[in-house]
């Protein structure tokens, strides 16, 4: 196991139990603690943990299996380790701690049981597991949901198109997590997709594996399934770095697929130069990094730059047109509150500045096994003529 994983697994496990010590603390001080409440919390504790374990530390060759049989109960297990935990760990402590300091337990003479003591331990009962529920919730929806996927159609103008480019149009698939949570039948559904757009080109922006390389197999036939007249073209992601720096890469130029890695591709169409570039995985970049993969701008050039982080587009001023993925649509959006704006100065969607633009994918596949107002896309996009500046 990874230093960094097992540090996870750890300090999940240790938030696990010390939640469950404090829920079952107050409890009791609060008089609503019963022997069915502290089994539900011991039990839900228990196999939280389990699961968290299971996921950690098998080995990548029980993905099938644990994607067959244990993917409701792990989407369960991460929605609340990742998402939950650490909130209701921080807010049990804190109760605990200003019950500790502003209403410091006295002695006094034993009072009566009231009379509705049965139905306050039922509403607190609910508002203990509200929490567990939501978790649950987003467990079902995320394993009923798995299977959907939408076309987000653009329309792009691009200052000085040729009119040979009139209406080309490219299929940008991104992130496709091959793992636990995309499978070989997701992926097949996301071929199958992308190619019944019969796009002229291809484009593949970053995280094609979720950790380890056990899953590539799985991605290289789902991306040797598609078909454009053009060529299909990826870029590096962050998760494609997991196994090792260089891993998927070199597996994906083994397998003659047009990995960009610092590189360009000089794509003739109709007698003028679509010209893609793209660069390793990095959050940040600077012009320097960008303006030296294209080569001298001829009449009707037209620059694409595949970069996985969308913070890539404040460096990108040689490009015309940039794709991007890495955000999932911000994973979990209510209306435009939610963690796409929380986290990311680019999120979603359709991104212009003066003289360029850049369309950033919600992806297709998942590490994170719920979506929800942020669904899984294959963006088809069309370029056309910019209008003419007055």
């Amino acid at each position: 196991m990874r230093p960094v994983l097992f540090f996870a697994v750890f300090s999940l496990t240790l938030f696990n139990l010390a939640l469950c010590g404090l829920q079952i603390a107050l409890m009791r001080r609060h008089k609503r603690s019963s022997r069915f409440l502290e089994l539900a919390v011991c039990l839900w504790t228990f196999l939280m943990v389990v699961l968290l374990l299971v996921q950690g530390c098998a080995p990548a060759e029980w993905h099938p299996f644990l994607r067959r049989w244990l993917y409701f109960p792990i989407a369960v297990e991460l929605v609340w380790n990742l998402l939950f935990i650490h909130v209701c760990l921080l807010a049990a402590i804190a109760i605990t701690l200003a019950l500790r300091w502003w209403k410091p337990a006295k002695p006094a003479a034993p009072e009566p049981e009231p009379v509705d003591f049965q139905r306050r331990n039922f509403i607190y009962l609910l508002a203990c597991g509200t929490v567990p529920a939501t978790a649950l919730g987003m467990g079902v929806h995320g394993s009923l949901s798995r299977y959907d996927l939408r076309v987000r159609e653009f329309r792009i103008p691009v200052t000085g198109l040729p009119p040979e480019m009139e209406g080309f149009t490219i299929a940008h698939v991104s992130d496709l997590h091959s793992g636990i949570f995309c499978g070989p039948r997701r992926l097949a559904l996301i071929s199958a997709a992308t190619n019944d757009l019969k796009a002229d080109l291809i484009a593949v922006t970053g995280d094609i594996i979720n950790d380890s390389m056990v899953d590539f197999p799985a991605a290289l036939a789902a991306l040797q399934r598609l078909r454009a007249p053009y060529g299909t073209y990826l870029c590096e992601g962050n998760h494609d770095t997991i196994p090792g720096y260089g891993l998927v890469v070199e597996a994906c130029h083994r397998n003659h697929l047009a990995m960009l890695f610092s590189q360009t591709a000089i794509v003739p169409v109709q007698g003028k130069r679509l010209i893609i570039g793209a660069l390793p995985w990095m959050p940040h970049a600077f012009p320097n990094m960008i303006d030296p993969l294209f080569p001298g701008r001829q009449p009707g050039d037209v620059r694409l730059l595949l970069a996985h982080h969308p913070d890539l587009f404040d460096a990108a001023d040689s490009a015309d047109l940039v794709l991007s993925g890495h955000t999932h649509g911000g994973q979990i959006m209510l209306g435009p509150v939610g963690f796409g704006p929380l986290c990311f100065k680019y999120w979603s969607g359709l991104y212009t500045r003066p003289h360029n633009t850049m369309v950033v994918s919600n992806g297709c596949g998942d590490w994170f096994p719920c979506r929800i107002g942020a669904p899984a896309e294959i963006g088809l996009i069309r370029l056309t003529a910019a209008a003419p500046r007055v």
